[in-house]
């Protein structure tokens, strides 16, 4: 491998920059895979705002239609672990890059 790569696209590419690469260049990229592990899924449809839950792993989201009506709706979203996230498609578990990090 000449230079540092621009994207790290497997567990042995984390491995081996982990490795033979300084702290600044692979410890944010270990910290953009426990990051990236969390996305907002759509739960439900509100009456209205007040009527949904909003603190750390819920928000409600304000939806305008296009249309001439300009209808406004809301939904209750909540943050959850994608299973289909980089850090499990390559294969490492949250514990391993936790302890490789520490």
């Amino acid at each position: 491998m000449k230079g540092k790569p621009k994207h790290l696209n497997s567990k042995e590419d984390y491995l081996y920059a982990r490795e033979n690469y300084e702290d600044s260049f692979w410890r944010p990229q270990f910290q953009a895979l426990l990051d990236g592990r969390w996305c907002w899924y759509y739960v439900s449809d509100l009456e209205s705002a007040e009527a949904g839950v909003t603190d750390d792993t819920h928000k409600v989201v304000e939806m305008t239609s296009s249309g001439e009506s300009g209808e406004t709706k809301y939904a209750q979203y909540e943050l959850r672990e994608n299973p289909t996230a980089k850090i499990f498609r390559i294969g490492f578990t949250v514990e391993e890059v936790e302890a490789l990090m520490a």
